[in-house]
């Protein structure tokens, strides 16, 4: 629309900054989670008070006999009610961006599932095809040693032949044949696309186990080995496993509390 003044700009029709666009004016995700979940402990009048509290006199506790560990069992159970009330408000606050997450991770996965799947269509001709490439190459270098030894061998051979011709009373030795040196492997082409993508074929080395007991002692010294068995041997004595070759197991006293 013409404006009356030829060097004035009309008003711009969209805010540039969203936030203050009508109606937008709410604070950050983070900001406004952590003030919903300190209203929520804030409606309970003194439970802040409350806590440090049970906070100091778990500082001051005693537990010497019958009645001042049954006093401490009391304390223990008014800070598991405690922890309850802040675990609840935490559940209640967080649920709706729980739910605001998975939406997003849903419409995400709908997005990228498929794409995912194309990429790895994509990239699985590419693979079958460097790996004919890949065989034609070795198969090139095979005929190249297998030429070069032949090469070698018919001239060791030419050469006792002329020793045997200069000298035929004597018994000439047949030289030495080594096997001659691996060819140069030359470099894997890389192929340009036509937007600037390159693709080269990339040796990969692969594993499978087949015999589980035999490489466990080749990769027992390995830390997350030996944790995977100390999270394993844990869950085996919590259900009631006592007896493990290698394992000391005892058993110990933990105040219980109800």
């Amino acid at each position: 629309m013409a404006t009356v003044f030829d060097d004035v700009k009309p008003f711009p029709s969209t805010a540039p900054n969203p936030r203050v666009a009508m109606g937008n004016n709410r604070p950050p995700a983070d900001v406004e989670a952590r003030a919903a979940f300190d209203d929520l402990i804030d409606q309970r009048d003194g439970f802040r008070q409350r806590m440090a509290d049970l906070i100091g006199a778990a500082d001051r506790a005693n537990a010497v006999d019958d009645e001042t560990a049954g006093r401490c069992g009391e304390l223990v159970k008014q800070i598991r009610a405690a922890t309850k009330v802040v675990e609840d408000a935490h559940t209640t606050t967080k649920a709706p961006y729980l739910a605001a997450g998975r939406a997003v991770d849903s419409a995400k996965t709908e997005l990228v599932g498929p794409l995912n799947a194309a990429k790895a269509k994509v990239e699985a001709k590419q693979t079958q095809y460097l790996r004919e490439v890949e065989a034609q190459r070795q198969a090139e270098l095979r005929r190249q040693r297998e030429a070069e030894e032949a090469r070698r061998r018919e001239e060791a051979e030419r050469l006792t032949a002329e020793r045997a011709r200069a000298e035929p009373a004597a018994v000439a030795p047949e030289p030495a044949f080594a096997p001659p040196p691996p060819p140069i492997e030359p470099e894997r082409a890389v192929i340009r696309g036509d937007y600037g993508a390159a693709v080269s074929g990339q040796r990969v080395w692969l594993s499978q186990v087949e015999d589980y007991e035999v490489a466990f002692i080749a990769v027992s010294n390995n830390s997350k080995v030996r944790e995977a068995i100390d999270t394993a041997i844990k869950a085996m004595v919590r259900g009631g496993v006592h007896e493990i070759p290698g394992v000391r197991i005892w058993s110990d006293v933990k105040a219980s509390n109800r």
